[in-house]
């Protein structure tokens, strides 16, 4: 069997194990107020791709985190995640109507069950992670991890970035300011994917700086693509509702510099993000759980004779 097959495998073995995760990490439903419960069925029966839980659960069990501590992690990333996006598709923040393929939580059950369900998500996400760090192989490793979340998901993280999104609504943005919405929202997530593991588990200061490098590397070239995709998808493509950033007026790669910068800075981002993971120590094969990661998109030639990157990971 090649790496490539055998990488394939486990890749698909942990998304399995990361969707049973995801789905169940609530337990049993019946004890949860009936509404509240539904809301939450209908989001924990979406998963989506579950890159980011996969990658982290990964990343753990190579870096020695016990198995039990490194599904806490990935689920509490992934269910971190799945929140800020019920709260990114409200109406008072990007009004959208699809997700995942299927109606948005709001849609279906109302804003209120939509807020209870994200705040229940971020609760049971937090305490998942600190499962976790409780494993840390030290105190100093478990201060640095802590540390770590506050600064990928808080004010100056995700929730920062998301309210730097909102202030530039319909102002024209810069370049500059597009990069530091992305960095915040996507990059962010990415870097803590990368690098809780590898904190809590034996990763090496090194493997640790380069991990970080390569989640903000990654989240930038991830977030041109899905930039891309706002502007250009459909949403039968896209999975969730198309031309928000447009019709909203927020920060977006295209409308700052043009379509064909856009491509030239996401064929940039890639490529630094290979440079960067091929100095991780050890052979190519070992840090195949960061395939997914790399953002590689079919091309279209359908729409105005110019080549459109579409579908993102």
């Amino acid at each position: 069997m090649t790496p490539e097959a055998w990488w394939q495998r486990r890749l698909e073995w942990a998304k399995s194990v990361m969707a049973e995760r995801f789905a169940n990490g609530f337990g049993s439903m019946e004890k949860i107020e009936p509404h509240l419960a539904q809301g939450l069925t209908h989001v924990l029966s979406r998963s989506g791709s579950l890159v980011r839980a996969v990658t982290a659960y990964l990343i753990g069990l190579e870096m020695g985190v016990i198995d039990e501590a490194a599904k806490a992690i990935a689920c509490g990333i992934e269910y971190l995640h799945t929140a800020s996006l019920v709260f990114d598709d409200l109406p008072a923040m990007d009004d959208a109507r699809m997700r995942r393929g299927a109606p948005c939580l709001h849609v279906v059950q109302g804003e209120t069950i939509a807020i209870l369900a994200a705040l229940a998500l971020v609760n049971r996400g937090y305490s998942m992670l600190w499962q976790g760090i409780s494993q840390a192989q030290s105190s100093e490793r478990m201060q640095q991890a802590g540390d770590l979340v506050d600064e990928c998901l808080g004010v100056h993280g995700v929730i920062g970035g998301q309210a730097m999104d909102l202030r530039g609504a319909g102002k024209a943005s810069s370049v500059a300011d597009v990069t530091e919405v992305a960095a915040r929202k996507t990059g962010d997530l990415l870097r803590l994917t990368l690098v809780l593991p590898a904190l809590v588990g034996n990763g090496t200061d090194r493997e640790v700086q380069l991990l970080n490098r390569i989640g903000l590397l990654r989240g930038l070239a991830y977030q041109a693509a899905d930039d891309l995709k706002d502007v250009l998808g459909a949403e039968e493509e896209t999975g969730k509702t198309a031309s928000r950033d447009q019709t909203l007026g927020r920060p977006n790669l295209i409308m700052a510099e043009g379509f064909q910068a856009t491509l030239r800075r996401f064929s940039r981002l890639r490529r630094l993000g290979d440079r960067m993971q091929s100095a991780l120590p050890g052979s190519r094969e070992r840090w195949g759980m960061l395939a997914p990661l790399r953002v590689t998109l079919p091309v279209r030639t359908d729409l105005v004779g110019s080549p459109v990157i579409m579908n993102a990971v």
